[in-house]
C-alpha cells in the first residue's frame, strides 16, 4: 500500500461490497422477507460508505504505488458506486476548488434561498439528479482522460447488465432504490459535514467536523472534515494531527463542532 497498510481494510470493504451484491442478487428470490430486508439495510450502509470514505481517500491519497493498480481499482469501484469513478473524482476536486461556494456544484447554498442553505431533504433527494456532472464530464476531457472515462462507463454497464441478466427483478426492485438511497445518504453526510458552517472563502472555518471517537474509528476519521478542507491531500490517518498543528486558527475562525454524526445532523 503507498500511504498505510489500514488502507488494505477500505479495499477489501469495496470488494465485499461488488461480490456480496452479486451473490444477494442470485439468492434474491430464495430469501424471505425478513432477510432480503435485512440484506438491503446492511447494503445500503455499504453503498454509502463507500463514496463518503473509500472512495473519497482514494480519490486524495490512492492506495497502491502502482498506476496500474490503481486504475483497475478505479474501474472496480465504479462498479460499486454504480457511475464512473472518474467523474466523482473531479466533482469532488471542484468541491475542494470552491469549498461550497455558489461555484462548488455541490454547494448547499446553490439552491437555496435568501443566501442560506437548502434544506437537507431537498439537497439530499435531489442532488443526485442535478447537473452536477457536466463540469466534471469536461474536465476530463480535458485532462484526456476520457479513455479511463469510458472504460468506467464500460464497467459499470457490464455489472448492471450481470445483475440484470441473474435476476431483473432484483435490478428493479433492489439495485435501483438501493444505488438512490446509498446516494441519497451520502448527500445527508455532504450536506451536514458544511452545516452551520463559517463563510466557504474562510480556510479555517469552511467545514464542519464531529470528534466522536467511535464514528471516527469507524468512519476512518471522516469526522475531522474541517481538518481535511484544510489539508486535502493528508492521509486519512494524519487528520487528527491536523487538527493539533492547526488548532489556534480553527478556533479563531469560529470552526464549528458538531454535536451529532453528518447521519444525524438535523437533530442539530
Amino acid at each position: 500500500m503507498k500511504y498505510s497498510i489500514k488502507d488494505l481494510i477500505l479495499f477489501i470493504i469495496a470488494l465485499i461490497q461488488g461480490t456480496s451484491l452479486i451473490l444477494w442478487a442470485s439468492l434474491f428470490d430464495k430469501m424471505p422477507i425478513i432477510g432480503n430486508l435485512a440484506i438491503f439495510l446492511i447494503q445500503v450502509m455499504l453503498f454509502y460508505f463507500n463514496p463518503i470514505v473509500i472512495t473519497h481517500n482514494f480519490l486524495h491519497t490512492p492506495f497502491f504505488k502502482s498506476s496500474f493498480l490503481n486504475h483497475a481499482f478505479s474501474i472496480l469501484n465504479s462498479m460499486n458506486l454504480g457511475l464512473p469513478q472518474i467523474l466523482y473524482k473531479y466533482h469532488h476536486l471542484n468541491h475542494h476548488r470552491y469549498n461550497n461556494s455558489m461555484e462548488d456544484p455541490s454547494s448547499t447554498y446553490l439552491f437555496g434561498k435568501n443566501n442560506q442553505q437548502e434544506h437537507w431533504i431537498t439537497y439530499s433527494a435531489f442532488s443526485l439528479l442535478r447537473d452536477g456532472t457536466k463540469k466534471a464530464w469536461m474536465q476530463t476531457l480535458q485532462k484526456e482522460e476520457g479513455h479511463l472515462l469510458a472504460t468506467e462507463i464500460l464497467a459499470v454497464l457490464i455489472y448492471c447488465g450481470i445483475l440484470i441478466f441473474i435476476d431483473w427483478n432484483f435490478f428493479l426492485m433492489i439495485y435501483l432504490p438501493l444505488f438512490y438511497c446509498g446516494w441519497f445518504l451520502a448527500h445527508v453526510e455532504n450536506y451536514f459535514e458544511h452545516y452551520k458552517a463559517r463563510a466557504p472563502s474562510d480556510r479555517f472555518g469552511n467545514a464542519v467536523s464531529h470528534y466522536s471517537k467511535f464514528y471516527n474509528l469507524i468512519m476512518f476519521n471522516e469526522g475531522y472534515h474541517q481538518e481535511h478542507h484544510i489539508s486535502p491531500q493528508e492521509h486519512w490517518t494524519k487528520r487528527p494531527e491536523t487538527k493539533k498543528r492547526y488548532f489556534e486558527q480553527m478556533q479563531k475562525a469560529g470552526a464549528y463542532q458538531a454535536k451529532y454524526p453528518p447521519l444525524l445532523g438535523m437533530l442539530e
